[in-house]
């Protein structure tokens, strides 16, 4: 899942990874060929903030006019952005959002929520929510309101609600821009390359590619000993009772599982998910990972800076440079991106990567992705 950094700048290398659909190692298809000046665009939409839901809405609405060529060089570091663009239904949603004027759509800019009446809609409006209508096979007379705005900290949300009878009423609803993570963003490269007749990949090497990590969504049942490790972490005073972690096959926002860390006030050895990756020296790097927790608390002697994730730069196994830290929010809380951008010591050979939750309570950890970044400043 690879949404670009708001450093991160398109290259003709990062286009030249993405021109060929490969099958057996043999192109199936041309690519679009962007030139200097449609790169450059793509380059600009791929170098916004995107850290937010609002964040992404603007990314679209400065996609707004682009055309084949500079879509598919978006495409190759943004996929989940560009899927809104082609055929489907977050195309339909987002011709809604494009449907918006004045001060409706900055609202949306800002992270605002906005509710309307038919009564109230615009002919634009009227127009791309009739093919909306269209899609949910709803008679469009019937649509009573729209609602577009954040939900959760994550997605923008259309909801269209109907009158389908006197005294019953549906909603549909159409989540848009949510955070790319690496099914989501292969999902959306699959349907990139049926609409292209080419794969947008990512790029192979250098900024913008990916830093290879085992089952970073957990999909595996076997994820926490195949690739992913359990470590010894925080002991409190004894070695048992140990904290529960197990793939967890009924919540995730990736894919179909996540990993679990559970524990009480009586747990007193606490373990860390952890993996080691090759890395090479000199790379500016950034790794984000989704994290849900559920009843986090500090209890006995447990830390509150103890719900973490964390990245340890290694010399054949051997730690060369303080870890670098990113704490996650305690209490209760929907899914939540974790980020840490560092740089690749020159003596380094692997990073290690751990996942940390030595509280009471529930964490889920899902939807990893490690990548090579431009540093901070650099345009």
């Amino acid at each position: 899942m690879i949404d670009f950094s708001p450093r991160r700048r398109l290259s003709l290398l990062l286009f030249g990874a993405g021109v060929l659909a490969l099958a057996g190692g043999r192109p199936l298809h041309a690519a679009p060929m962007p030139n200097p000046i449609e790169l450059a665009r793509a380059q600009r939409v791929g170098q916004m903030p995107d850290e937010a839901p609002s964040h992404r809405i603007n990314q679209l609405l400065a996609a707004k006019a682009f055309n084949t060529e500079e879509l598919f060089a978006l495409s190759s570091a943004l996929p989940v952005i560009a899927q809104h663009f082609i055929p489907g239904k977050l195309n339909l949603a987002t011709n809604y959002l494009f449907s918006l004027d004045g001060a409706e759509l900055h609202k949306m800019r800002v992270g605002g929520t906005l509710i309307q009446s038919t009564r109230s809609l615009s002919s634009k409006e009227k127009k791309a929510l009739t093919k909306i209508s269209k899609f949910f096979d709803e008679d469009h007379e019937k649509l009573r309101g729209v609602k577009i705005g954040p939900k959760d900290g994550r997605v923008y949300v259309v909801e269209l609600t109907y009158q389908i009878k006197k005294k019953k009423q549906q909603t549909y609803r159409i989540e848009m821009v949510p955070p790319s993570t690496p099914q989501r963003e292969e999902r959306a490269r699959v349907a990139l390359t049926k609409f292209f007749g080419a794969r947008p990949s990512r790029v192979w090497t250098g900024v913008g590619s990916a830093i290879k990590v085992a089952d970073a969504s957990f999909e595996s049942l076997y994820a926490l000993a195949d690739g992913w490790r359990l470590m010894d972490g925080t002991m409190l005073g004894a070695q048992s009772p140990i904290q529960a972690i197990i793939i967890d096959e009924r919540i995730s926002v990736d894919g179909k599982n996540s990993v679990r860390l559970y524990a009480t006030e009586r747990t007193r050895l606490f373990q860390n998910v952890v993996q080691e990756v090759p890395v090479t020296a000199g790379n500016h790097t950034r790794l984000r990972i989704q994290h849900r927790t559920e009843h986090i608390r500090v209890e006995f002697k447990q830390k509150r800076s103890d719900l973490k994730v964390q990245l340890t730069y290694l010399q054949n196994g051997n730690p060369i440079a303080a870890p670098h830290v990113v704490n996650g929010r305690l209490g209760s809380h929907v899914w939540e991106m974790l980020e840490i951008e560092s740089q690749v010591p020159f003596n380094a050979t692997e990073a290690r990567i751990e996942l940390i939750s030595s509280l009471s309570g529930t964490t889920w950890f899902d939807g990893l992705i490690f990548e090579v970044v431009e540093p901070k400043g650099v345009q």
